[in-house]
């Protein structure tokens, strides 16, 4: 038995005493950041909207003149960052202090789910899945990823615009994103269309999409509403949140279990689940990887398809809009390719122009426009003013690339700033490596898939096809309108109509003649 004299004793507990009076001393003396004036007791809460919140972030923090700003709701503390400095120099310099997730009452509570890793705590159980995720996915492995990535642009997307070409808004949604998702993850065979699997996924996946969003619930901003009883009116999310959870494990189980059906057999080709399970099926502790892989498959599958839709609508929005740029990359395009093939990833370096208007996609509309929020693990000083531990730290995305300082004209849509004499500009924010995939150790993992399918879409869908707007009754054009979404923490257009046709000139058919086809893909 370890005995202590009195002694150490006292002396043990003076230094903790002095600990704690420095403590609350400097809790005491240094001030919060600025926000806006707090209510007693409920702080913010009433101010705070459930729709457009990066916007409403934005329009505040010019209002009060700050970059970034402090709010409570309900005894929660918020920090809300609209510069990318100060979310560099806290999420990033201080990493170890800002890289933990807040639990979102409506998707962690409500629902009941907790195995997305991007919204998981820092922590062991998070490094574990991360680490299955980078390890099959990592730069090495990107050559196989595009391969991947060109077999679904050709055979699902271009394919199906040149047969169905009044649906482009399903081609994304339904081949780019859930069938190339669905594949990468667990190697299924997919439909060229109308695929069941795809079609539930999106249900699902758009539910805890919907759940995971700051503002779609008001319980993610007073989340003591977690315990109202069911039967109570105004309760309507508690039974919805079931039924979330509901197709969410049904998602989670049935792909792993075909996926594991093909192992069996011995004819699963390549995928997340095929390769990480081979790696560990002969260590001692399988059972619990066999889980952590499921459960990571799950993310995969549904973080990959939401950014890889939503940058890809966004993109097409924008040249519908801007036909100038539209006819300015496709030049572009036919300089580099030529009439006579198709685009192919090694051509896509030697795309400069192409590649600021899908720079500026990312910057005019941020895929992830508040990011997902940061939670602060111990109390922390920044600027002189104290930062609470708990605090949850909301880094808006869209405020940081719509700030003047940086890019005038914000509103604007001008691929010009990032690109002088035909060289991309090197002293500009560049949206896709600061900002729209995140920061510090919670940045994106999967950042490089997301642009690698988001270039080849784009370069693909030009080389060979024009978008125009739609027309009315009388054969005139419908000025197309941005609208995008404003109920889930993912940003994307609201669907729009547009017209795909054929380029002038352009074999369409003999290029693409091997690609058509009703085979699984």
């Amino acid at each position: 038995m370890l005995h202590l004299d009195t002694s150490t004793v006292l002396v043990a507990s003076f230094c903790f005493l002095v600990h704690l009076a420095y403590r609350y001393r400097r809790r005491s003396l240094l001030p919060l950041p600025p926000g806006p004036t707090r209510w007693p007791i409920i702080g913010n809460t009433l101010m705070i909207p459930l729709t457009n919140v990066h916007k409403f972030y934005k329009d505040l923090g010019k209002k009060l003149g700050l970059k970034f700003m402090y709010l409570e709701a309900l005894g929660q503390s918020i920090l809300v960052i609209n510069d990318i400095t100060i979310a560099q120099d806290l999420l990033e310099k201080r990493s170890t202090t800002y890289s933990s997730r807040p639990d979102i009452p409506m998707l962690a509570d409500v629902v009941g789910h907790k195995t997305f890793f991007a919204f998981m705590p820092y922590g062991n159980e998070w490094r574990a899945h991360r680490r299955l995720f980078t390890q099959h996915f990592s730069e090495k492995n990107l050559p196989r990823i595009e391969e991947k990535s060109l077999e679904f642009v050709r055979k699902g997307l271009l394919a199906n615009f040149l047969e169905y070409p009044e649906d482009l808004y399903h081609h994304i949604r339904k081949c780019l994103d859930w069938g190339l998702s669905t594949s990468m993850t667990y190697g299924l065979p997919v439909q060229r269309r109308n695929d069941p699997l795809n079609h539930f996924a999106e249900r699902a996946l758009g539910g805890s999409a919907a759940a995971a969003s700051p503002g779609r619930f008001l319980v993610n901003v007073i989340p003591w509403l977690k315990y109202v009883p069911d039967w109570m009116p105004g309760a309507g999310f508690k039974q919805l949140g079931k039924s979330i959870m509901k197709e969410l494990v049904q998602l989670r189980e049935e792909p792993y279990q075909a996926a594991l059906q093909m192992i069996d057999n011995g004819n699963a080709p390549v995928s997340f689940v095929s390769e990480t399970l081979d790696k560990l099926r002969d260590q001692p502790d399988f059972d619990p990887q066999d889980r952590c892989v499921k459960q990571t498959a799950e993310q995969v599958f549904g973080a990959a398809s939401d950014t890889t839709r939503a940058a890809v609508s966004t993109f097409l929005l924008v040249v519908l809009i801007h036909p100038d740029v539209q006819r300015k990359a496709q030049q572009e395009i036919d300089s580099v390719v030529g009439p006579d093939r198709l685009p192919e990833f090694s051509d896509i370096p030697h795309l400069k122009y192409l590649a600021a208007v899908i720079k500026e996609s990312l910057r005019w509309n941020p895929v992830l426009p508040t990011s997902v929020p940061h939670l602060v693990s111990e109390d922390d000083e920044y600027m002189g003013y104290f930062i609470p531990k708990g605090t949850v730290v909301m880094s808006n995305t869209y405020a940081m690339l719509h700030d003047k300082e940086n890019f005038p004209d914000p509103d604007k849509f001008d691929p010009e700033r990032f690109i002088k004499n035909g060289i991309l500009c090197d002293d500009i924010i560049d949206p896709e490596t600061i900002a729209t995939f995140g920061f510090g150790r919670r940045i994106c993992p999967g950042s490089h898939i997301a642009l690698a399918n988001l270039y080849m879409a784009a370069a693909s869908i030009l080389h060979l096809f024009d978008l125009l707007p739609p027309l009315d009754a009388d054969g005139r054009p419908v000025e197309p309108k941005a609208v995008f979404s404003s109920d889930s923490i993912v940003s994307e257009p609201a669907k729009f109509d547009c017209r795909i046709v054929p380029r002038k000139g352009r074999d369409v058919h003999g290029l693409l003649k091997e690609y058509i086809g009703t085979e699984p893909m």
